[in-house]
């Protein structure tokens, strides 16, 4: 009998970045998660998955912290 593995359509990439201090950050600014999307221009379930401990892309990161002015490895 054979299986066949297919590759996790959901699957994020290996180049996918943890940002543990997002919410730490975003409090600091009192952002809510909406203001925070808004002046970050991405969606607010994004922030919240990223809170949620989910990987961001690396261009989502340099996002958010452009928005919250700071380095991205501040997040980290």
């Amino acid at each position: 009998m054979s299986v066949t593995v297919r590759p996790d359509p959901h699957a994020r990439s290996s180049g996918d970045v943890q940002i543990p201090r997002l919410r730490e950050w975003r409090t600091r600014r009192a952002l809510s998660q909406e203001e925070l999307a808004k002046l970050a221009k991405v969606s607010r379930s994004a922030i919240i998955q990223i809170e949620g401990g989910r990987d961001a892309w690396p261009q989502t990161v340099r996002k958010l912290a452009k928005a919250l002015r700071i380095d991205p490895a501040e997040l980290q």
